[in-house]
């Protein structure tokens, strides 16, 4: 629906943290730089095929399970779009726009190493209404998670910060989903903004590459989709 593309950032009280950061007004100060955020890309790999049809359930991140893996997929979300961020405007800085779009979507991106104690991830996906790539499509879950965001903005409440599901398959780990929603930064307008402003180059490119191209005619700091991590808990400690 093409009025997802007006909500703002500067009206979406806490949405997004990065370096330690939150929104903290409804009307907060037009900005004198570029304030961080995170990005619109992201690589989808390790996608957990068993899950496509699956809604999954709402976990209260007050439930102490979900507060912890919501906190450890959190993280590693924000370093994710740090880094997203970074990379994007290096690239800007230094190389052609059409010779760097897909270094931009960091497309290897690997899933970090399981370590002992810890959360497994075992997909990393950005994903949105608006889509640009096929391969992001949200499946049921992630559709479940930016219908609650939507319905949220829509109804002029603050959505939730961070978005814990989870989701059962009989004989399988449980797969426990955590998102958040992310924004546009400046960066990302070269190439999702108005199409019309777009090189002639990229444009040629981006209509070659993605003839169904959705995720376009956004606005700096705009409410865009969702990052997600997918986890499985970390085993109990042995006595």
């Amino acid at each position: 629906m093409k009025a997802t593309s007006f909500f703002r950032m500067a009206s979406i009280l806490g949405l997004i943290t990065v370096g330690g950061r939150v929104a903290a007004a409804d009307q907060p100060p037009a900005p004198t730089k570029e304030e961080p955020v995170s990005m619109t890309y992201l690589v989808d790999v390790g996608e957990n095929k068993a899950a496509k049809e699956d809604a999954g359930t709402f976990v209260s991140v007050d439930d102490p399970q979900a507060a912890a893996l919501a906190k450890y997929g959190s993280a590693l979300i924000e370093r994710i779009g740090m880094m997203l961020v970074n990379e994007v405007d290096r690239q800007l800085a230094s190389n052609d726009l059409v010779d760097s779009v897909d270094v931009m979507h960091l497309k290897h991106l690997n899933l970090p190493p399981p370590k002992p104690g810890e959360p497994k991830v075992t997909a990393i996906k950005r994903t949105s209404s608006m889509l640009r790539d096929p391969a992001n499509a949200p499946d049921a879950a992630d559709t479940a998670a930016l219908d609650r965001v939507f319905k949220q903005l829509m109804a002029n409440e603050a959505p939730d910060k961070v978005i814990v599901q989870k989701i059962e398959h009989p004989g399988q780990p449980v797969e426990w989903r955590v998102y958040r929603p992310i924004a546009t930064t400046q960066s990302c307008l070269a190439c999702h903004g108005d199409p019309a402003k777009f090189e002639p180059a990229v444009r040629e490119l981006l209509n070659k590459r993605y003839p169904g191209d959705k995720a376009v005619d956004y606005r700096r700091q705009e409410y865009r989709g969702m990052l997600r991590v997918s986890l499985q808990a970390p085993e109990p400690a042995k006595n």
